[in-house]
């Protein structure tokens, strides 16, 4: 029960249907989920480990709101992972043909979305680009510090809430094809460098973008 408990917050947290500052109590909560308060506690404290919730030792916990010092924080800590991952895994040439074959095939699903340019098709884009970024961490083959990874790329998810009209297809689509070129071609330090502008420049727009348009209070 608290595991489905955390999986439905969690869901709706990083999709946006929960928002920064949202005030969450366990019997209303409990109530909607039609089980006791005992696994809804349990599934809050897993998500203020998790960094998206914070307050849940109290009575009313909350949606984590996001500051543009987060943002810093949480993408200087993806690109310690990613480029380490692909860098190492490249090194030890794990980055196989059916490695970059898969890769790819993530890529062209994640764009095929983008393009049907409807909000039902935008969660699952979203979805693929975690995935993407996650298959470049697989490439360090260190189960820790992949699971470190999915932690932050949630809290990724949770500051973006994307919308059709924010989301970029023209930088997305140059960007992966960069990173998928470079690894597919053996080219270790054309794929870090390709990764870190990426990271950069997503990193950057989410720092510009307006205030009503991020859970964002700086």
């Amino acid at each position: 029960m608290a595991e489905q408990a955390y999986e439905e917050l969690r869901s709706q947290i990083v999709s946006g249907r929960l928002q920064g500052g949202q005030r969450l109590l366990a019997d209303e909560i409990a109530d909607k989920l039609a089980i006791s308060q005992t696994p809804v506690k349990e599934a809050l404290a897993l998500l203020e480990r998790d960094g998206l919730v914070s307050g849940s030792a109290r009575r009313a916990s909350t949606v984590r709101r996001f500051e543009p010092a987060d943002i810093v924080e949480i993408f200087e800590a993806r690109m310690l992972v990613e480029l380490h991952a692909v860098a190492s895994g490249m090194a030890a040439g794990r980055a196989s043909a059916d490695f970059v074959a898969r890769l790819n095939s993530l890529f062209q699903a994640h764009l095929a979305e983008v393009r049907k340019q409807n909000d039902e098709a935008l969660v699952d884009a979203i979805r693929l680009d975690r995935e993407f970024h996650e298959m470049l961490v697989s490439l360090g083959a260190n189960e820790t510090i992949a699971g470190w990874h999915r932690v932050v790329q949630r809290q990724t998810q949770t500051i973006r809430n994307f919308t059709l009209k924010s989301y970029s297809l023209e930088r997305t689509e140059r960007e992966h094809s960069a990173i998928v070129e470079a690894i597919g071609r053996g080219d270790a330090d054309g794929a870090v460098g390709a990764l870190r502008a990426h990271l950069t420049a997503s990193r950057d727009a989410m720092l510009s973008r307006a205030p009503e348009e991020l859970p964002v209070r700086g």
